[in-house]
């Protein structure tokens, strides 16, 4: 229970003395309403704080916002490459711009025009210091430009990359722009090049070479171009994959060349084409099932040879699990083979006989995989099972007689 006591507080102005009494709990009341006080204006304190930094922040977004809507522009992708137009030209080949260009189809541009645009430049123009492409907003990457060859070679900040000339462009002024974006984006995902080792294979002259590397190449490139054209992207295998890598060529002694396409890429109808003579090439075999097992056998109308083997790849499915990839092979008794690879990895290109072909981008772990640790050593064709040879085979199932009659055809 509080007591109460008195004490005297004289409270002097000029010429009076005023007394005051107050209590014990008076105080109390005194000292509560102080630490109120105190608290109210630390509370006032935190509140103004919070206040002017959403007011700040607020500033802030709306800054920001207002440079935003200035950075990007307010016309079209194509009259914003007109206000750039460069004096010399150049060839477009940035990825994003093209699929703003495309998306916007005559609409408003959403293109931050502080952003430079990606262009390709002949080579020839490398040491011209007249022209002012940075200024215009461009990022210059150099080309060579060499007629012998069917790709155009860019130097860029992370090396090489090599894109097919087969593709269809329009004009903006000087200003050169594929037509087909889809299909220039996916050569762009496949340009990073990758290089041959180049053995001396020390062969002697007095072997017998059954395919030429030049003239195969070039029918090879012609199929490559006739399947890009059906909406396909074939990739080497199998012995001719391990020819480019390990010796910059055609195997001499092999008796044929092989392309492989991912299931999901592939065209069931190509194969009529082939048949209905729409195509340069002629089919000459078909084995196996489309769902697990296809394998074409082509080769050019006019001509016998070289043979060229498409395998459609398949994953590998293990417990609902991409685990590996492997391509098809199908033995006259009806027995089912798979040879099976490390799982893909993003294409790259490689440059045979002047030719662009797309490859794996690390080609060395899957030819391992595929011929063992002596992968640098010739093995005689003569002298290689194509159903025992290989370090990468495994028997996967067999058709029956009838279905043999069905998916064993030889034309």
């Amino acid at each position: 229970m509080e007591q109460n006591t008195n004490i005297l507080i004289p409270y002097m102005t000029p010429g009076v003395m005023l007394n005051f009494t107050i209590t014990y709990s008076g105080c109390r009341a005194l000292r509560n309403l102080k630490l109120s006080m105190k608290n109210l204006y630390l509370n006032l304190a935190i509140s103004c704080i919070i206040f002017f930094g959403a007011v700040l922040l607020f500033s802030s977004y709306r800054a920001t916002k207002r440079g935003s809507k200035i950075s990007f522009s307010s016309s079209t992708c194509q009259h914003l490459l007109r206000k750039r137009n460069p004096g010399l030209k150049i060839l477009l080949i940035d990825v994003d711009f093209l699929q703003k260009l495309t998306e916007a189809n005559g609409t408003t541009c959403l293109w931050n025009e502080r952003k430079p645009i990606k262009v390709g430049v002949e080579m020839e123009y490398k040491f011209n210091s007249t022209h002012n492409l940075g200024d215009l907003g461009f990022e210059v990457f150099y080309y060579h430009n060499n007629a012998s060859k069917d790709f155009l070679d860019l130097e860029m900040d992370a090396g090489r990359r090599l894109i097919p000339r087969k593709f269809k462009t329009r004009w903006v002024g000087n200003i050169e722009i594929p037509e087909d974006t889809q299909r220039f984006e996916e050569f762009w995902k496949r340009s990073s090049f990758r290089d041959c080792v180049g053995l001396d294979m020390n062969r002697n002259k007095s072997d017998g070479v059954f395919l030429k590397g030049p003239e195969t190449a070039d029918i090879l490139a012609q199929l490559r171009d006739e399947l890009l054209d059906n909406g396909m992207f074939p990739f080497l295998n199998s012995g001719t994959f391990l020819g480019w890598y390990r010796e910059c060529t055609i195997i001499p002694h092999t008796y044929d060349v092989d392309f492989a396409v991912f299931k999901y890429n592939y065209k069931p109808e190509y194969p009529y084409k082939l048949l209905n003579g729409t195509s340069e090439f002629k089919l000459a075999r078909m084995f196996g099932k489309l769902e697990d097992g296809l394998e074409l056998t082509v080769v050019p109308k006019l001509k016998a040879n070289p043979r060229i083997d498409v395998f459609v790849m398949y994953d590998g499915i293990e417990n609902g699990v991409l685990t590996h990839h492997y391509t098809p092979g199908l033995g006259g008794d009806g027995t089912k083979y798979k040879f099976t690879y490390p799982i893909y990895d993003p294409w790259c290109a490689a440059e045979l006989h002047d030719h662009l072909f797309w490859v794996s981008c690390s080609p060395k772990p899957q030819i391992r995989h595929e011929y063992g640790p002596q992968w640098y050593l010739d093995h005689p064709t003569s002298q290689f099972g194509w159903n025992s040879s290989p370090k990468n085979i495994k028997e996967n199932g067999k058709l029956t007689k009838e279905e043999m009659k069905k998916y064993y055809l030889e034309f």
